[in-house]
């Protein structure tokens, strides 16, 4: 039983030690490749969840099997209030006051309280993982996660996510290769796409009952691009890899690399990721350290392979459940980027290191009950404490982060009695983590901040139209006028009805067009482009 070995934590073996080593060092290359971002203040977030990363990934491998039942059943409790939120957005979403259950924003759809349906959905799908668990490890009635799994499987259709309904094949690949799962879990699982099914076509007959929407239906009757732009983006970013092959663009740096490269068939919409896990690495680190981080996790994976056949021997072991776990939000990470999330990276290097933690020992079964040195007693000691230390750090970062979000909402939804505008964005820029959003209204909001230095958080955080601009004309008016040029040809290729609206002059018979006009080429990158 699992009670019986969570005493003490289990004995560090070859398997286990090389395993995890190579998964710290994917996370380490990550880490080196962030450090160069905080000249533009957006390395500070990606460093501290990352090193958070590597702090669970080593925690929860020392706890190994221990540390399971806390964090399934927290995983319930979330899918359950996943549920909850799901059915008040699509069913009654006059109750979605913004505070307990997020507004969904457009009818036809759940989108949780993280306003994304996709994220809804692979919330769900990891909460579906740990409820099967609890089944089989005897700690939830059959009943209770029988109509616990389907009521998630209802909220997934509920999201109308393409990547949920393929993530719920996840379930039944889970349900047929493996055979320590209890029979009527085993059932059940490989029943969810049928039950998939099921609640998408009852949701269709009731919104046509009712005369209401249900945008899943209504996505098939569109006949709109199915990949949602994805394929033209990862068009571009192919090109750019082949353009920046062995240093990539820079971590984060994809979005302000392709925003100002020529792509005259680019999406309309503004990406800020490639929505593919390793194209975003290879655009951005390059061919060679996205060949090693990948490697790396691969090789750690593999050489943890046993821990799969131990889940096997030891009923209720949650080695399988946590790859399972990885394989979703793998899925996931092929058509977004998830892991840019700590809701999904954190619980992400949990299940990595219950696995990697899980691989079988290869020391005789008498060496393992020998006591530890007393130097093996204090390394452990220490570990113990600093990985509780930066337990009790992130909680307190978290904490910090929430007020020192504060500062710059109140610049966009500023509460009655809040000060001048100007003001607001003046505190709003001292943010340590946020500052880039005060920047940003600094520079878009008259009167306008047309410092180049000003623009440097902002646009590498997320171009947009109304930025795009500003910062063309910011560019004129400090004398850079090839480079402004150059920003407005940019923008031009975006063919949104807002952006097309700062070309309004340019027509045939203006004898005098705005600089903006001019469509003769210009010799810049846009590395030449930086603020």
């Amino acid at each position: 039983m699992i009670a019986s070995s969570c005493g003490s934590a289990p004995p560090l073996n070859g398997e286990h030690q090389a395993a995890r080593w190579a998964a710290t060092l994917a996370f380490v290359v990550c880490i080196v490749y962030s450090l160069a971002r905080f000249d533009d203040g957006q390395g500070g977030p990606s460093l501290v969840l990352l090193a958070a990363s590597v702090a669970l990934l080593v925690a929860s491998g020392n706890a190994g099997p221990c540390s399971a039942p806390a964090m399934a059943w927290a995983w319930w409790i979330a899918g359950m209030a996943c549920v909850a939120v799901a059915l008040v957005q699509y069913f009654a979403p006059s109750l979605a006051n913004g505070w307990l259950v997020a507004n969904p924003g457009a009818a036809g759809r759940a989108v949780g309280n993280m306003r994304q349906p996709n994220h809804l959905a692979t919330a769900l799908l990891c909460a579906m993982v740990m409820t099967a668990w609890l089944w089989q490890a005897g700690r939830l009635r059959a009943p209770w996660a029988v109509a616990s799994l389907f009521a998630m499987v209802l909220a997934v259709a509920l999201s109308a996510s393409r990547t949920g309904a393929l993530s719920v094949g996840v379930l039944l690949l889970w349900a047929a290769v493996d055979r320590t799962l209890p029979r009527a879990a085993r059932w059940t699982l490989a029943l969810t796409p049928v039950v998939y099914l099921f609640c998408w076509a009852g949701l269709a007959e009731y919104a046509e009952w009712q005369q209401a929407h249900f945008y899943g239906a209504e996505r098939l009757q569109s006949h709109s691009d199915i990949s949602s732009s994805r394929f033209a983006i990862w068009r571009n970013a192919l090109t750019l890899i082949a353009q920046n092959p062995w240093t990539g663009v820079g971590w984060g740096n994809f979005n302000f690399a392709w925003t100002f490269t020529p792509f005259p068939d680019r999406p309309v919409a503004f990406f800020d990721h490639t929505h593919n896990l390793p194209l975003q690495l290879a655009v951005e680190i390059g061919l060679p350290a996205t060949a090693l981080v990948l490697g790396l996790f691969g090789w750690a994976l593999w050489r943890a392979r046993g821990a799969w056949r131990v889940a096997g021997e030891q009923p209720g072991h949650p080695a399988r459940a946590a790859f399972v776990m990885l394989v979703v939000l793998g899925v996931h990470s092929l058509l977004e980027y998830p892991l840019w999330y700590a809701y999904f990276l954190l619980p992400a290097a949990w299940a990595l290191g219950v696995f990697l933690g899980s691989a079988p020992t290869k020391e005789p079964a008498s060496d393992l009950n020998e006591p530890a040195s007393p130097a093996v007693a204090i390394m452990a000691r220490w570990s113990t404490f600093l990985l509780r230390a930066a337990g009790a750090l992130m909680i307190v970062g978290a904490a910090y982060a929430a007020w020192d979000h504060r500062r710059v909402e109140v610049i966009f939804a500023p509460p009655a009695g809040a000060g001048p505008l100007a003001e607001r964005i003046a505190a709003g820029r001292e943010s340590v983590l946020f500052g880039y959003h005060a920047d940003y209204a600094a520079v878009t909001n008259e009167p306008k901040d047309q410092a180049l230095a000003s623009f440097r958080r902002p646009l590498h955080h997320l171009v947009d139209v109304r930025l795009l601009i500003a910062y063309v004309e910011a560019l004129k008016a400090n004398g850079r006028d090839a480079e402004a040029l150059y920003a407005a040809q940019r923008l031009r290729e975006f063919r949104r009805e807002d952006a097309q609206a700062y070309f309004k002059n340019c027509t045939a018979d203006n004898p005098v067009p705005p600089f903006q006009c001019r469509t003769d080429p210009v010799a810049l990158t846009w590395r030449d482009l930086e603020p």
